[in-house]
């Protein structure tokens, strides 16, 4: 039998800082670009709720760091419920616990054993836009040690466009393609060199100027048309930007891609790198150029960007938007789930939490978790309930 994988917990943000190198080994090893700490870090000192405690857990065997699970604790509201969410959440996804390659059940085990024991205890997990068929919620339930395991549920589920490179050459990829959609981007195509339209990426010089045009495109793109969090966070979400960019922009790992006219940007988006694999964040466009369709023609230039360099996925990001799915050979589904951990406070758990839930699946994991006294402590609780603290449906297109 293998021996147990050793987990700590680092609560303390420079001992997190320490661990950069061999964090961000794991993160290119694992081609999960946006757990990196170029970009959680940033996400950690500009976006994190103030409330919020770090409950990183490092988990290796002997010397060598073969996980870390990136956890943040918040106690809800009066102290009656901690909840622990992963860093980095409502600015991209796909979101993961870090793992060696073929060790991931083991590593969740041993987050599992961690969590169990963690101070303070979580009476909620919440892992927001991970990838569905990673099942971390379900390696982490079946790892908790002891009798009485947590009651895992999935409660919601979003597509994931995706683009699968695998060495393809670019006249392979665009073969795959039907001839209306190349006859399209080869139209916009000359549109834009008639416009006289460039393209650049940005870099260490030009790019506190280009996070700000992104920020004003983004901002105007979305005034009228619902919430974007970028624009509800503010100058945070811009120092953020500026703080992962110094950190990856030298390996081109933080990719800004602006879409100019006459010198005047008209488009820009972003991505981030890593290990073969580039998530797409958001953009940004001017709509005054709406002929030329930017988001089709960034989304395109970013495949022959990544063709070129060998990678071999394109991640374009939650939601099903024509502009990704005209570009797009896969979709891997991405899930918000929920464990609800053994302990005194589950049956209050259960009850706020059940509005993300169908009341069904309350009533059915009360009765199989709970003696009947604290099943109806549910049904009282719940009737005094009106919301839930955390985000208790998957985003919708705004938010990224």
């Amino acid at each position: 039998m293998a021996a147990m994988l050793d987990a700590k917990f680092v609560v303390e943000l420079d001992s997190l800082e320490r661990l950069y190198a061999e964090w961000d080994a794991l993160a290119v090893a694992s081609a999960q670009p946006l757990m990196a700490p170029g970009w959680l870090l940033p996400w950690w000192r500009h976006i994190a709720p103030d409330n919020a405690l770090l409950r990183a857990i490092e988990i290796r065997d002997g010397a060598e760091l073969v996980g870390l699970a990136p956890f943040f604790a918040v106690p809800s509201h009066h102290g009656r419920r901690v909840d622990y969410r992963l860093l980095g959440i409502h600015l991209g996804t796909p979101l993961a616990l870090l793992s060696q390659p073929g060790r991931e059940w083991r590593v969740a085990e041993a987050t599992a054993r961690a969590l169990s024991r963690a101070d303070p205890y979580p009476d909620l997990i919440v892992l927001q836009g991970t990838r569905l068929e990673s099942r971390w919620h379900v390696a982490m339930r079946d790892g908790w040690p002891g009798r009485s395991r947590p009651i895992s549920h999935v409660y919601g589920t979003r597509p994931h466009p995706t683009v699968r490179l695998q060495g393809a050459s670019l006249e392979a990829w665009l073969a795959g393609r039907s001839s209306q959609f190349r006859s399209k981007m080869r139209r916009l195509g000359r549109r834009f060199d008639d416009a006289g339209g460039t393209w650049r990426m940005s870099t260490q010089a030009t790019l506190r100027s280009d996070i700000e045009s992104f920020r004003r495109l983004h901002a105007a793109r979305w005034r009228g048309r619902g919430r974007s969090t970028f624009v509800s966070y503010g100058h945070r979400a811009g120092e953020m930007l500026n703080d992962a960019g110094r950190a990856l922009i030298e390996d081109e790992r933080f990719r800004l891609l602006v879409m100019e006219v006459a010198g005047e940007p008209i488009a820009a988006d972003i991505y981030i790198a890593g290990g073969g694999a580039v998530n797409g964040i958001s953009g940004g466009w001017d709509e005054r150029w709406k002929r030329l369709s930017p988001p089709l023609q960034a989304t395109m230039r970013t495949i022959e960007d990544s063709i070129e360099r060998r990678e071999f996925r394109v991640d374009l990001g939650a939601g099903d938007e024509s502009h990704k799915t005209r570009f797009a050979n896969q979709n891997t589904p991405l899930a918000w789930s929920v464990l609800m951990t053994p302990g005194r406070r589950l049956a209050q758990t259960l009850a706020v939490t059940a509005p993300m839930l169908a009341d069904s699946a309350t009533r059915e994991f009360a009765k199989r978790a709970l003696p009947p006294r604290q099943v109806e402590r549910v049904r009282r609780f719940k009737q005094r309930v009106s919301g839930v603290s955390v985000s208790s449906r998957p985003p919708g297109r705004s938010h990224v």
